[in-house]
């Protein structure tokens, strides 16, 4: 079968099936050995063997240690060597890898023996009937089911108490009822990762035993041979065996680099370079960006380099601390379990002294420990818990573990992603700078350089160079007109704009449109060779860069759903790409591509066509095209095109980039540099004539790379030997090819004069693209500035560019101003100085600035340069001056790269004892290389469009659409889980006071108890808990996000909590409830001067005891009934007005309103539940209650009023005290005036102002009237301090 057929698609073998798991996916136990140690770095230090091997030596696939890293196959393979041609001699064709055989059968199963399936292991699995029991085992509910162990107990000691057993059963349904409602949810969002998991399933086409098969991905083993093409995503670790068509991949995956790598056959020739670094070797979890491959794999799964980097994210995942809303719920399980425990004991004790040993004493106190348990608590928290994440999903941002939605509330910084999360990630060509002038190229802008060329030669260099120097093509087209029907737009006739693209970024994709309509703009739509539909030798066109038909239409795949499936010659003519057709006609010899240190790519053309173009003859034979950073390019530039000739740069050129790049950044549009090199020493080689051995060439001529001298430090500032060559890059600045003249001039004298080119670097011109933000992002981020929530953003864009896009989203303010604006400020306030002169005078000017100046600087961007020469690991002055500014006005961290994004994370993080900010992070990340930080961050998010399933199984959330809006949507919610529960506790908690004072007031005093046992379990488990969960649905506070993050501090019980809910509201509660005692006992009869003491007169109202006002024994039971359940109801009374005091934390009721409908329906159930347990026949009985008159009702409903009246007006005191000291303050520190002054007798003929914000004007004022107004202010200060004071002491006693 001919390998460029459709393969067939082969079935999993039995052994394969076996490890597999039905369906062929991956599941259960991995074959592979447990891995070593965690590494420092991801990806610097794994090595392959074969990468410094020839084709010919790959038969022999030997495991060593020295470059195996850290996993190999069991200990007796080690070092062992496999011979892949044993009884299978065309295992690899040298001559043409296509026709290789590949493994036999017999082969892949002892590999995929050795290695198991080509899969990421995931984290253990636990069973799920395992998981299901997990969720019994947490502390609170440990607690509960102690509770009814408890009480099941107390059953079988008095096994009369049948209401015990009822309780114990109850403790145990709700315990089970929240547990599986927990399970369902973790299950629910575990099957939706499996469905983005599904979405990555490939499938890859191997030689088996000759024959080119289609197999499962996952299957794959360690010398299989693999054809991979365009659109495929690399299985596995591979060694490249033929590369056809340019082969390129792109590893931003693993790197963070968006451009393409050149990948070929070559053996290395440095084999300790890592395998990251080997042109030979592509990686698992990378893109193909053009052409096609054969490859041998040798590395799957757990032994790719993205296996190790999945490794070390897990290890780091499971030293990850718990979430603050577990450690909350724990400590406070452990408070309330303390002063359970210690309540009980110590009233068993008291019984057990006055009493003696009894079972009812033991009954007694498992009452007391099960009353303080707030068995609704569990149900609340699982409940908000659920209700957030589904609130979420609509948001869309999809919830991995539900407590971590309330650690995103708890968030203090967010350290954000710019391209698609702040931004919309659609890049428009907007403005270009070209020979010192300022054009518009958007045609909604009135484009001055718009499709019609101007005039100049360095216009069409610009578009030369932006053409070459890109990867970015459109998608390849489809004829829509047929299928039966008639689309709204067919493909040919789509603007460029609308036409998706592959490869390359967003960046690459702008300039790919703005070429495209520029070049299509020539006559013939700058085509030769054709003439409307008839081929025409002599038809020619004015472009500059001129592409034949025949080439154009290489560029077009054939027609779908066409008889003939051709396009015809006016439709390649109009429809196909001119730059797809330039780049296949110019031939690239050699190409730089870009990475993140550099900031800049390169692409070396050959130009040898263009000498006989009638319309723009060239004598160039070779160029190099150079794009990149605007700041980075122009550096090294020092020539420029004035008037159609190359001159020296001149310092009018230098400030007039200066003032261009800072304008176009300031706008906040991407500002990419364009510049070229030629060639002239190659000027020899004639058209038809070939470099041979392009690379070889260009290495060891104008490559090559400059030597170390001596005291020259490299970019971890270490100092290195004197004589060796350096890398490609040196402090981030390009060593090769563009080749400083200073350093070409040393290797010609040290050469002995030989030719060695000195190149002029000639700059051509800006290009400035437009990436517009989200629309609601700027909204999103001034709630956070509301909320007192930091917003970081990190980007690879240059600092001012980087600052003008904060600024227009808020995350740096208005007035916020960063150094180099104070520092250009003073620049250009300096006779002669210009913005040319900015690199070479900022530190002068920097260490010059005066104290007032320095203030002067609220917001700062931070260049990654900068990070680099900061501590790495503790809380240098660098460091926390920079994270101040988060703020101040405003933080920004431009030209960083993955590792400094988690120096970033990690240093926000660090603890208050070691000088840090200890802030509560979230992070945003999509590839691989933002791994780390998104484990490292207390909130890790994964963006659910561009993330890497990597990046996705170590975030704790997924973005389904990449919105920073959504982040800010679950900070919100977050807010309001733990709102909500701080309510529902302080809900719970209150009633506790009114259960226990009975039994104070029955060892203490001796009344007859007012409270039982039952019925105290009665309120916790029956009328308490629908109120309690209905909370968890009560919506947001107005100005819940203008509060400022909690801190480690702001705990979910509090002094103020307790305060609140015990000593003010349970007090009043415990005061109805012995009103209401009370009226009951002297309303039926029995004064309650008779009531003290009595209780302790052994059984009191029972055989042998007393009876109290004349009744016999059996009526004053039935009195103490009545009035126990009086008792009992007030306390559901006064709930009702604390079940609205709990709505809110600091706005009032009228504010909030009552459209929490789960809460108007459980103040209807605790009535409902109460009315049931009195009223209906045989219910009370078992409860103990008796029915009683309605009347009996009326007197808690006062302090159920008082309840709400104090709170009312405790609340109404506490926000209008915080605009009272928001008003004095204002007024201290701006030292302004109010109009309300003008009336008094000492401001008679001073002049005013009418509004605040507007100071006095005092220079005609008299010394008198000057010493009044300084006492004026002294006394606002002093009554400001007095109220702030007064305001202090309410907030820390009344606001939980």
């Amino acid at each position: 079968m001919p390998h460029d057929a459709e393969p067939p698609k082969k079935q999993p073998s039995e052994l394969e099936r076996n490890a597999l798991g039905k369906g062929g996916h991956a599941e259960g136990k991995r074959l592979v050995p447990k891995t070593g140690g965690v590494r420092a770095q991801l990806t610097d230090d794994v090595k392959y063997l074969q990468s410094n091997q020839e084709m010919a030596e790959l038969h022999n696939f030997v495991v060593d240690g020295k470059y195996a890293g850290d996993v190999f196959p069991p200990k007796q393979n080690h070092g062992e060597e496999i011979n892949f041609q044993d009884g299978n001699p065309n295992y690899i064709n040298v001559a043409d890898p296509s026709q290789s055989s590949g493994l036999t059968e017999a082969q892949r199963d002892k590999m995929f023996t050795l290695y198991g399936a080509n899969t990421l292991t995931p984290p253990k699995q636990d069973p799920e009937w395992l998981k299901f029991l997990r969720q019994f085992t947490g502390f609170f509910s440990l607690l509960l089911l102690a509770g009814g162990l408890l009480c099941m107990i107390a059953f079988a000691v008095d096994p009369a108490g049948r209401e015990n057993l009822f309780l114990g059963i109850v403790l145990f349904i709700v315990v089970t009822i929240t547990s599986v409602f927990t399970y369902q949810q973790e299950a629910a969002s575990a099957k939706m990762m499996e469905k983005f998991k599904a979405l990555g399933e490939c499938k890859s086409r191997v030689l088996i035993d000759g024959s080119l098969q289609e197999i499962d991905s996952n299957c794959l083993v360690p010398g299989d041979i693999i054809n991979i093409k365009l659109g495929d995503k690399i299985p596995c670790d591979c060694r490249v065996l033929q590369s056809l068509g340019d082969f390129a991949v792109v590893e931003a995956s693993l790197t963070g680099e968006p451009n393409a790598i050149k990948k070929v056959n070559k053996v290395s020739e440095n084999p300790d370079e890592p395998a990251l670094r080997q042109k030979n070797i592509v990686m698992n979890g990378t893109e193909i960006n053009v052409g096609e491959a054969w490859c041998m794999a040798v590395a799957t799964g757990d032994q790719s380099v993205m296996g190790r980097n999945y490794r070390m994210m897990l290890q780091a995942k499971e030293m990850k601390e718990d979430s603050p809303i577990r450690k909350e719920i724990d400590r406070f399980v452990e408070i309330v379990s303390a002063i359970a425990i210690f309540l009980g004991v110590l009233f068993f004790i008291i019984l057990c002294a006055t009493l003696g040993l009894s079972v009812n004493a033991i009954v007694f106190t498992i009452g007391i420990i099960v009353a303080n348990v707030p068995e609704g608590l569990l149900a609340t928290v699982t409940v908000s818990l659920a209700l957030t994440a589904a609130r979420m999903k609509d948001v869309m941002v999809l919830v991995k573990n539900l407590e971590a939605v309330e650690t995103l509330g708890s968030t203090s910084v967010i350290c954000s992603d710019k391209t698609g999360t702040l931004t919309m990630n659609k890049m428009t060509a907007v403005k270009a700078y070209v020979e010192g002038k300022l054009l518009k190229t958007h045609p909604m802008e009135g484009a001055d350089w718009g499709q019609e060329m101007p005039e100049g030669v360095i216009y069409q260099e610009l578009l030369k160079c932006a053409t070459f120097c890109g990867s970015a093509r459109f998608k390849a087209p489809e004829d829509q007109r047929g299928g039966g029907g008639v689309v709204a737009m067919p493909w040919e006739k789509m603007p460029w704009a609308e036409r998706e693209h592959v490869e390359g970024d967003a960046s690459e994709r702008a300039i790919l449109i703005f070429n495209e309509q520029r070049l299509a703009a020539f006559s013939n739509n700058g085509v030769t060779g054709v003439k409307g539909d008839e081929r025409d030798p002599s038809a020619t066109t004015d472009s500059f860069l001129p592409v034949d038909i025949d080439t154009m239409q290489k560029c077009l795949h054939p027609k779908k759903n066409h008889p003939d499936k051709v396009w015809s010659l006016s439709e390649v003519r109009e429809h196909s790409s001119r730059v797809a057709a330039a780049r296949m006609a110019y031939k690239t010899v050699h190409k730089l591509p870009f990475n993140s240190k550099n900031k800049w790519m390169a692409v070396t053309t050959d130009m040898r066509r263009l000498a006989h173009d009638e319309n723009h003859p060239s004598e160039e034979k070779f160029v190099t095209w150079i794009k990149g950073g605007s700041d980075v390019v122009f550096d090294f530039c020092t020539h420029t095109i004035t008037n159609g000739q190359v001159e020296e740069l001149s310092h009018a050129d230098k400030a007039g980039f200066a003032e261009a790049n800072a304008e176009l950044a300031s706008h906040g549009l991407r500002v990419f540099a364009f510049a070229k090199v030629t060639y002239e020493s190659l000027d020899h080689l004639k058209e038809g004539e070939e470099i041979n051995d392009v690379d070889s060439f260009f290495g060891e001529s104008m490559f090559k790379p400059d030597d170390w001298q001596a005291g020259e430090l490299n970019e971890e500032g270490k100092a290195m030997e004197p004589g060796k060559p350096k890398p490609i890059t040196v402090m981030g600045r390009p060593q090769i090819p563009i080749v400083r003249p200073d350093i070409a001039a040393q290797r010609i004298e040290k050469n002995g004069g030989s030719a060695y080119f000195v190149p002029k670097i000639v700059f051509l011109g800006l290009l400035a693209l437009q990436d517009p933000p989200r629309p609601a992002v700027p909204h999103a981020v001034a709630i956070c500035r509301q909320a007192s929530i930091g917003v970081v953003m990190v980007t690879g864009d240059q600092p001012q560019t980087a600052a003008a896009i904060a600024r227009d989203i808020g995350i740096i303010t208005k007035a916020g101003k960063t150094e180099d604006d104070v520092i250009t400020q003073k620049l250009l306030s300096e006779p002669g100085m210009t913005r040319a002169d900015f690199k070479d005078n900022r530190e002068r000017i920097l260490n010059s600035l005066k104290a007032e100046e320095k203030e002067s600087i609220t917001a700062m961007a931070v260049e990654g340069t900068r990070i680099a020469t900061w501590n790495p690991k503790a809380m240098d002055g660098n460091w926390k001056r920079a994270l101040d500014f988060t703020w101040k006005q405003g933080l920004v961290f431009a030209r960083t790269s993955p590792t400094q994004k988690l120096l970033i994370v990690q240093h926000f993080k660090i603890k208050e004892v070691d000088g840090g900010p200890e802030k509560i992070v979230a992070v945003t990340g999509d590839g691989v290389n933002d791994a780390q930080a998104v484990t490292a961050a207390d909130i890790g998010i994964c963006m659910g469009i561009a993330g890497m399933d990597v990046t996705k199984e170590a975030a704790d959330m997924i973005l389904m659409n990449d919105n920073f809006a959504s982040i800010v949507d679950g900070v919100l919610e977050g807010r309001l889980v733990f709102d909500n529960l701080k309510k529902s506790i302080a809900y719970t908690l209150s009633s506790n006071i009114p259960e226990i004072a009975p039994f104070i007031v029955f060892i203490l005093v001796g009344v007859p108890l007012p409270l039982s046992t039952v019925l105290i379990l009665c309120i916790d488990l029956g009328t308490d808990m629908v109120p309690a969960i209905s909370l968890a649905y009560e919506t947001k506070e107005k100005d819940i996000m203008k509060r400022a993050p909690r801190t480690k501090h702001d705990n979910l019980v509090t002094e103020r909590l307790i305060s609140f809910s015990y000593f003010q509201i349970g007090v009043v509660q415990a005061l109805a409830g012995f009103y209401v005692y009370i009226v009951v006992l002297y309303t039926e009869g029995i004064p309650p001067y008779k009531l003290p003491w009595h209780g302790q007169q052994g059984n009191y109202f029972t055989p042998g005891g007393f009876a109290l006002g004349g009744f016999s024994i059996s009526e004053c039971l039935t009195i103490l009934a009545k009035a126990q359940t009086a008792f009992w109801v007030s306390i559901v009374i006064v709930q009702w007005g604390d079940l609205l005091i709990c709505k809110t934390r600091r706005l009032s009721l009228f504010e909030q309103g009552m459209k929490n409908d789960q809460l108007n329906f459980g103040l209807f159930f605790e009535t409902a539940v109460a009315c049931c347990l009195i009223y209906m026949p045989g219910i009370s009985t078992v409860f103990g209650l008796k029915q009683m008159k309605f009347i009996y009702w009326l007197p808690a409903l006062p302090f159920s009023c008082m309840i709400f009246c104090y709170d009312e007006t405790r609340k109404w005191i506490m926000r209008h005290y915080d605009d009272a000291i928001d008003f004095f303050k204002h007024q201290k520190e701006q030292g302004l005036l109010r109009a309300e002054y003008d009336e008094a007798k000492y401001w008679q003929g001073i002049p005013q102002s009418d509004k605040i914000g507007e100071a006095p004007d005092s220079s005609e004022w008299t010394e008198e009237q000057k010493e009044e107004y300084a006492q004026l202010l002294a006394d606002l200060d002093r009554t400001a301090s007095k109220i702030e004071h007064a305001a202090k002491w309410i907030d820390r006693f009344t606001y939980w």
